[in-house]
């Protein structure tokens, strides 16, 4: 009985050493990341930390401090989205999807113990919310109602208004490009005359140094 007893209690003990922690869960929105802490401070020689998709599922990323795997034939939901702390071995999920929620299985080698912790993380949407902004469409007309009966359409006052006002917009629009382009030729032709008058003076000036 005693023997039975010992033998529960190092069963135990055994389990605890395996998963050291329990279960810890971990919410993030989608398109963020998520890093799962190894829980290791700084990875020693001879260390080695390996993370699995599932319990003993498969492998998914491993380090050793030095160098970062991860495996040729990665599902591709993890391709290119891994990143592994060479100094604690914890693992980050980058652009996170729903695809990504489960459980993830840490496991620690050192060359006194093995230890594991598991996550299970969860990976929440982003609500969309309703467009409320917009004004609901008017009804159609009711087909009861009979073609005597629609009053004939008028141009209202308001409506006149707008398409003279428009007209005496569009009006004044073309008199100022008229009138600012009739400014740049004449700005034009005053930078001529001007040019040919300071001519003609250096001329004259030239000519009369000459027969001095």
């Amino acid at each position: 009985m005693f023997q039975i007893f010992v033998f529960c209690c190092l069963c135990c003990c055994r389990l605890v050493g395996v998963f050291g922690d329990e279960l810890k869960s971990v919410s993030v929105m989608e398109g963020e990341s998520v890093t799962l802490q190894s829980g290791v401070t700084e990875i020693q020689p001879d260390d080695e930390i390996m993370w699995r998709f599932g319990t003993n599922g498969p492998l998914i990323a491993k380090t050793n401090g030095v160098t970062n795997m991860f495996p040729d034939n990665l599902d591709e939901r993890f391709r290119d989205r891994l990143k592994l702390d060479k100094k604690t071995g914890s693992l980050t999920i980058t652009n996170t999807r729903a695809e990504h929620s489960g459980v993830y299985e840490v496991e620690i080698s050192t060359s006194r113990s093995e230890t594991k912790h598991r996550f299970t993380v969860t990976v929440t949407a982003h609500l969309t919310t309703p467009d409320i902004s917009s004004s609901p469409r008017a009804p159609p007309p009711s087909s009861s109602s009979s073609p005597s009966s629609t009053p004939p359409s008028s141009s209202s006052p308001s409506s006149s208004s707008e398409v003279h006002a428009h007209s005496c917009d569009s009006a004044e629009a073309v008199l100022r490009l008229v009138v600012t382009a009739l400014m740049g030729v004449a700005a034009a032709a005053a930078a001529v005359l001007l040019i040919n008058d300071i001519r003609a003076t250096r001329a004259k000036t030239e000519k009369a140094e000459q027969m001095s």
